[in-house]
């Protein structure tokens, strides 16, 4: 089964300063020595990190598992195409894990348009989605403004939550997505994830 192909959704991670970027993009085509990337409009805002020679770190995602590897960049984005160099032999599939998860233990603040207010306990954070645990009976698209709090210097990461799964089996287990997220913030969580994974494996 081929691991990589073209129309794959492709993450690019990088260290810039103190935080981790990511830069979500697709799989254009896939060659024996080079995978060529379609990046989105806003790249160039990270060209710098892009250049030919450049390492970024890569990850494709699909319904078997997650595969990553460590790459180059072969040609820059300000040339006809982008491409990053294929190594096979380095290449790590995760199976059945198609976002980044880590196991939470984070407060969650969550306030209702109406004011009402909730403090929760998270179970799971990805970078699309995030689980907690409620006695309030939250509804399928419930919408309202959230703060998570991280632990020590990490800060706290806002965002707009809305309901998109409440567990059948379990009580009052949630699903949301994330909106309203800034770049910051968003680059943040990313960072403090990438650093809980990498201190707990």
């Amino acid at each position: 089964m081929e691991l990589l192909k073209a129309g794959q959704k492709l993450s690019i991670f990088f260290q810039k300063e103190d935080k981790l970027v990511e830069i979500s993009c697709t799989i254009s085509d896939v060659l024996e020595d080079r995978v060529i990337i379609e990046l989105p409009q806003y790249f160039m805002r990270y060209i710098e990190y892009l250049d030919v020679g450049c390492k970024l770190t890569v990850k494709v995602f699909s319904k078997i598992g997650t595969v990553d590897f460590n790459t180059i960049v072969i040609s820059s984005p300000l040339e006809e195409d982008f491409s990053v160099e294929l190594d096979y032999n380095a290449m790590k599939l995760t199976p059945n894990e198609e976002i980044p998860v880590v196991n939470a233990v984070e407060t969650l603040n969550i306030t209702m348009d109406d004011s009402r207010f909730f403090k929760v306990n998270t179970f799971e954070i990805a970078t699309e989605y995030m689980k907690f645990y409620s006695d309030y009976e939250f509804q399928l698209n419930d919408s309202f403004n959230c703060e998570l709090v991280l632990p020590k210097n990490y800060g706290i990461i806002r965002f707009r939550g809305t309901v998109i799964y409440v567990d059948p089996v379990y009580d009052n287990e949630f699903k949301i997505n994330y909106t309203n997220m800034t770049e910051e913030d968003r680059q943040n969580l990313l960072y403090y994830m990438y650093i809980y994974t990498n201190n707990t494996d």
